[in-house]
């Protein structure tokens, strides 16, 4: 640029100083107009000239921006290889740390596997021994209920000093069952419920020596309502706590039963409803199935009037507790 302004410098000046000379005389000056050739030199000479200088800008321009980007782009490409690396360390340690949930993944599902077939095993295992244990527990009861078929509990005898004791037992059932002989008493004692002041007496359980004696006691007892020194008094079978729930469950039964003609009922040991109607006789374990066939097939049938005539050759079962001796306990 500076050689081209030289060059237009020493040009011009080269036109300039005869023109300048002529100035002063009014034909060189006439001339000069006439001459439309240094016009146009001088209109090109701009024209190259902001040419010139457009180009040395825009040169100078673009280099500059060339070195700002250069640091700019190298920084930037430090930087993109430093995420890079980063990523690629981090990717490195993911595939790793996947890898070991991979394992453990499978070590798991190999352990749930065996665990599986285990408790299958442990399944079978716990069902069996669920079986067995209930048929230890009934085995305990039943054998439990046999140990006390010599028993009897007395209910409503005051308690006093020396009253639960074997010889007044036996003196006890001597007077209130009229007996002939006295009753033979192993062991007597009351039962094992606190007593609270105001509270009735405790009943006394006593072991006969003779079952015999205790199913003719009970059957005896059931002849009437028995008195002892005044007081109302009761005699049943002592049963265990098991059994005497199991059999209290049919109370409700027995209720609605009671003082119904042409139907036989009562409870066989240790806890079976047997109910006799119409020629039908119907076993139950259950209170709410007792209780179901009862409405639905001999209430309901004698609210309506379908009832047939009873037959009196039917077995009686004995309504009370104490029964169970009578029918092969």
């Amino acid at each position: 640029m500076a050689a081209n302004l030289r060059k237009y410098k020493y040009e011009a000046s080269s036109h300039t100083r005869p023109s300048a000379a002529a100035g002063r005389s009014p034909e060189n000056g006439a001339s000069q107009m006439a001459n439309p050739k240094a016009n146009m030199d001088s209109t090109a000479i701009k024209a190259d000239i902001l040419a010139s200088l457009r180009r040395d800008i825009s040169t100078n321009i673009t280099q500059e921006i060339k070195n700002a980007l250069a640091d700019n782009f190298a920084s930037l490409k430090r930087d993109l290889q430093d995420v890079k690396n980063e990523i690629n360390n981090s990717t490195v340690a993911i595939l790793a740390e996947l890898d070991q949930v991979k394992s453990d993944v499978k070590l798991v599902s190999d352990g749930l596997s065996v665990w599986s077939d285990e408790m299958v095993v442990m399944q079978g295992t716990v069902t069996s021994l669920k079986k067995e244990v209930h048929e230890l527990k009934n085995k305990c009861e039943d054998l439990e209920g046999r140990m006390s078929r010599g028993n009897i509990r007395i209910i409503g005898v005051a308690e006093t000093q020396g009253s639960s004791t074997p010889e007044a037992v036996s003196s006890l059932l001597k007077e209130v069952l009229r007996l002939g002989r006295e009753v033979r008493v192993d062991r007597s004692y009351h039962s094992l419920t606190q007593r609270r002041p105001g509270d009735a007496p405790r009943a006394i359980i006593a072991k006969l020596n003779s079952e015999g004696d205790a199913a003719d006691i009970l059957r005896r007892a059931r002849k009437g309502k028995l008195q002892y020194k005044g007081n109302p008094i009761a005699i049943f079978p002592d049963y265990t706590a098991s059994i005497a729930k199991a059999r209290a469950a049919f109370t409700e039964v027995r209720k609605m039963l009671h003082n119904k003609p042409g139907i036989r009922y009562g409870i066989l040991y240790p806890a079976r409803f047997r109910v006799s109607h119409n020629n039908t006789e119907k076993e139950f374990v259950d209170a709410a199935d007792a209780m179901s066939y009862v409405k639905e097939n001999i209430l309901q049938s004698r609210e309506e009037g379908d009832m047939r005539r009873y037959s009196p050759k039917h077995t009686w079962f004995p309504t009370q507790g104490c029964g169970e001796s009578l029918n092969g306990r």
